[in-house]
């Protein structure tokens, strides 16, 4: 266990490292070249920091796709983890405002999901790397250090959740990550966790490109009928686990 716990640091401190030293250049160009927009630099230094990161993830072998079971996991297993990861969205999201935690990196995302760059980070490729780094690498890591599945589903989220060290984030990205997890641990592989970051993120930025920062009750006005959604999500959550659970047995 001490050797997954030396391993899990040193890649929080490399996630860490690659985001830090883009930004720096990207803070540096736009110093030398005041013209330059700063959303689309910080938006182009996520871009880089996520593509190294994912390299230093392969190229090490932290993470095998090759070893990934992507093509033993059934369509219909897809679909229903699809509709539990949208259900757990909306009540999760609903929870976060209701809670009233504070969103301080509202205004940054909003103005990244109006940058083509930005996009593309959030919704695609930060998504891909933090699949394969807090599944497949630390979670991975975890899960052949013990024989104990729930210990490094739970580290694992908490850590996913921490590094987002954005208050309105941590609690949402702790609870889907353990969604992931589950689903990775259950499946062996990383594609259901992929597929449904990326819709995850990926409305969320449809979401802020429409709407901006209005909340579910305002963007449903009728709070009974955003309840009544509510309830739903919940049922559906529930079903959809309790038929993975059944169906994953013959995974």
């Amino acid at each position: 266990m001490r050797n997954a716990i030396i391993t899990i640091v040193k890649l929080v401190l490399y996630y860490f490292a690659y985001q830090l030293s883009f930004s720096v250049v990207a803070m540096g160009l736009k110093f030398l070249f005041a013209s330059l927009d700063m959303i689309t630099m910080t938006s182009l230094a996520m871009v880089a920091s996520t593509l190294m990161m994912s390299w230093h993830l392969i190229h090490f072998d932290y993470v095998r796709l090759a070893n990934d079971r992507y093509k033993e996991v059934k369509l219909p297993v897809l679909a229903v983890a699809i509709v539990f990861i949208f259900a757990a969205m909306y009540v999760l999201n609903l929870f976060i405002e209701q809670a009233g935690i504070p969103n301080t990196l509202e205004e940054t995302f909003i103005a990244m999901s109006r940058n083509p760059f930005g996009v593309l980070s959030i919704a695609l490729l930060a998504p891909i790397l933090e699949e394969l780094l807090f599944r497949g690498a630390i979670q991975g890591v975890l899960l052949r250090a013990q024989d104990k599945p729930w210990i490094a589903i739970l580290i694992s989220s908490l850590i996913f959740g921490v590094v987002h060290m954005n208050p309105a984030q941590i609690p949402f990205a702790f609870l889907l990550g353990m969604m992931f997890g589950w689903l990775y641990y259950r499946t062996g592989s990383l594609l259901p966790g992929i597929i449904g970051h990326v819709l995850n993120n990926s409305v969320a930025a449809v979401n802020m490109i429409l709407y901006g920062n209005t909340t579910i009750e305002e963007q449903i006005e009728n709070p009974l009928t955003m309840w009544v959604w509510a309830v739903v999500a919940v049922a559906t959550c529930y079903v959809a686990v309790l038929w993975l659970d059944k169906n994953l047995e013959r995974q």
